[in-house]
């Protein structure tokens, strides 16, 4: 679960006894001391982090103001093959018109036990290597790193830009032992720390006594002051999992950030930077590549006088302007709240980021005479928003009034539906914001249920083989998670997976298509197959009534689980077999209806089986969750249910015996 606190690093802000500032972490290995390894988790890992300490420090000229020093010291123990390319020291830093990073590695050991004398071997060549776009990595890489070997290294990295403190990441994905991260803020600087992740973190915050001299000038004015100290420890740390339904890494690694909200220089006022809602829509709506974009009246007003919006009702007259706009701007795939070409220019030259299209839309939209409006958001890859505040927002989309209804639309879609997202955009809230600099928080998650329906007509005959139809519609979200699984071969591809599910299925005859809501109607003829085993000796026929249902592999078998459960949206899975029995032969044995209801989950299972007229059986199976996010103190209530399914797909089975 994520946590957000306000931390405000004026020398009053602490109730708490005074004292020095703390001395920077000593060197991790003076001897380098064998650490034993005797949890399970880490004598398991292929590499474990013994000890690592993370320091940062501020500096401060005349010449270039603050520069944020961050100093680490980490000691790896190597334990299996596997784990030898965790020796390798890879640091990423940036050097472009914004921020200039540097980064020196102070030092870098190999500490190796041989025949029960220990070793010591220094590496000092690092290497600078260009990646892209103003990123280059500081780098060591050794080949003869062997299993046993424990790897000691240290390095200091400053950065002229203090927006943002380094995220330290606890977690990794090996364990380690323990992780501790020390920060000393002078108190002219405020900042807003974010922590992510579950883990239970120790933490100490203290004020110095007494001010610091960061810097003097060559008149011998010192600027002096006194300081935070943020302590941060854990340990014990498991490595991170990524798991199945665990959206955003980012959000569940456990980490802590710091961003800057208020700043003031040496005989300098205050600089309050806009962490307030009404106040980061103004810093929003004031800037010329989003406020302006939305106001050109007159550009649209002229541009809709080449579409016939005459007859058509609201809904109708929305749908097509919204077409207008995509068949003339397509996405670039970049995101951005702010523009890149600018409306105008998006709509000349045939592409823009997100916000020269949602903006576009918007700006069309409103010049039919819709009330629209945009919405900032930060997608799944850029982590969650836990505030309204610019350093977290990549993204808009657009609010929509029809009539009495309210809809969300992103035209980053192609053939956007309203209120259906890209699964991006599913990432917690977003924030609507007005010309006025209102603000309204808008809940993203999708409240609508997607069906995923399979039905399979077959006709069995005594040598156990079956022949007949297959037919799917997928709604919503379950048709948009199909048309990005198979892009653009979803015929072959979606064909290629069902008949995956039993080793004889063939189909034949297959046909897609796209309903008036852009739902997947999909059809397939079912080629003749072995579907049931044949007993002579009992004359019977049995076969698994499953067999063919899409989900068979349980994603929910680890006993234990990290985060939380997201499925994004609401949906209902529904699997029906309808089987025609062949002539001469009944029903001996069939399984038994059942039900599991659990409200705490969200969850409904029904499994169920009828005999029709014309020796006919039916079996179904439905599935419907209801809440998209199941936390991980509930895992257990999500695995017994999956594990009910599980024990359907292997031991249910139909017996048919021949009449005599």
């Amino acid at each position: 679960m994520k946590k957000v606190v306000l931390i405000t690093l004026g020398i009053f802000s602490f109730n708490c006894l005074a004292q020095q500032k703390s001395i920077p972490p000593a060197d991790l290995v003076q001897t380098a001391p064998s650490i034993p390894v005797e949890e399970e988790m880490f004598s398991k890992a292929s590499a474990v982090v013994l000890n690592e300490e993370g320091g940062v420090d501020f500096e401060f000229s005349e010449e270039s103001g603050f520069a944020v020093v961050q100093k680490v010291k980490r000691l790896i123990q190597i334990n299996t093959k596997e784990g030898i390319a965790h020796a390798s020291l890879l640091l990423p830093y940036y050097v472009n018109r914004y921020t200039t990073e540097s980064v020196e590695i102070d030092s870098y050991k190999i500490y190796r036990t041989t025949q029960g004398k220990e070793e010591v071997i220094e590496v000092k060549a690092a290497e600078n290597r260009f990646v892209h776009d103003g990123l280059y990595s500081k780098e060591i890489i050794v080949n003869d790193i062997r299993i046993g070997d424990r790897i000691a290294y240290s390095y200091t990295k400053k950065i002229d830009n203090i927006d943002v403190i380094p995220t330290w990441y606890f977690q990794g994905d090996i364990p380690k032992l323990q992780s501790s991260y020390t920060v000393n803020i002078p108190d002219n600087l405020t900042y807003f720390l974010t922590k992510t992740g579950g883990l239970t973190l120790r933490e100490t915050k203290t004020v110095t006594e007494t001010a610091r001299d960061l810097a003097r000038n060559k008149w011998g004015t010192s600027y002096r002051y006194k300081e935070a100290i943020l302590g941060f420890q854990a340990k014990a740390v498991p490595a991170f999992e990524n798991e199945p339904f665990s959206i955003n890494a980012q959000q569940n690694i456990s980490s802590v950030r710091f961003d800057l909200i208020q700043f003031q220089y040496p005989m300098s006022p205050s600089v309050v930077i806009p962490h307030e809602k009404e106040a980061v829509a103004k810093e929003i709506y004031k800037d010329r590549k989003f406020g302006n974009e939305l106001k050109q009246d007159k550009y649209w007003n002229k541009t809709l006088e080449h579409i016939d919006l005459s007859g058509l009702n609201a809904m109708e007259k929305a749908q097509k302007v919204i077409a207008y706009v995509q068949q003339h701007i397509k996405w670039d795939q970049h995101y951005g709240y702010w523009t890149d070409k600018g409306v105008k220019r998006a709509m000349s030259q045939g592409q823009g980021n997100s916000a020269d299209l949602n903006l576009a839309l918007i700006g069309a939209l409103r010049a039919a005479g819709f009330q629209a409006n945009p919405i900032v958001l930060s997608t799944q890859s850029n982590g969650v928003a836990p505030i309204l505040f610019t350093r977290f927002l990549n993204h808009v989309i657009v609010g929509l009034q029809i009539e009495d209804q309210f809809y969300v639309l992103d035209g980053t879609m192609e053939d956007a539906l309203l209120n259906v997202l890209p699964f991006e955009d599913l990432n917690g809230y977003g924030w609507m914001i007005t010309d006025k600099f209102s603000v309204t928080q808008v809940d993203l998650t999708p409240r609508q249920i997607s069906f995923k329906q399979e039905e399979f007509q077959l006709t069995l005959d005594e040598s156990g083989h079956a022949t007949g139809t297959m037919k799917g519609l997928l709604t919503r979200y379950e048709a948009l998670a199909f048309k990005s699984n198979y892009a653009e071969s979803m015929l072959n591809r979606s064909r290629s997976d069902i008949e995956g599910r039993s080793s004889q299925l063939f189909l034949s005859h297959g046909e897609i298509k796209l309903t008036e809501n852009k739902d997947i109607d999909l059809g397939f003829q079912v080629r003749k197959f072995n579907f049931a085993t044949v007993d002579p000796k009992n004359n019977t026929l049995t076969f698994t009534p499953l067999e063919l249902y899409r989900d068979k592999a349980n994603p929910f078998e680890n006993p234990v689980r990290q985060t939380d459960i997201h499925f994004l949206y609401p949906f209902m899975d529904m699997y029906k077999l309808v089987v025609q029995l062949p002539e001469g032969y009944r029903l001996k044995y069939y399984p038994k209806d059942e039900v599991f209801a659990n409200s705490k989950i969200g969850a409904n299972m029904i499994y169920e089986v009828k005999v029709l007229e014309g020796n006919q059986l039916q079996i179904g199976l439905s599935l419907r969750l209801q809440k998209t996010v199941i936390p991980k103190e509930d895992y257990g209530e999500l695995r017994l249910l999956y594990a009910m399914i599980q024990q359907q797909i292997k031991e249910h089975h139909v017996v048919l015996e021949r009449i005599k």
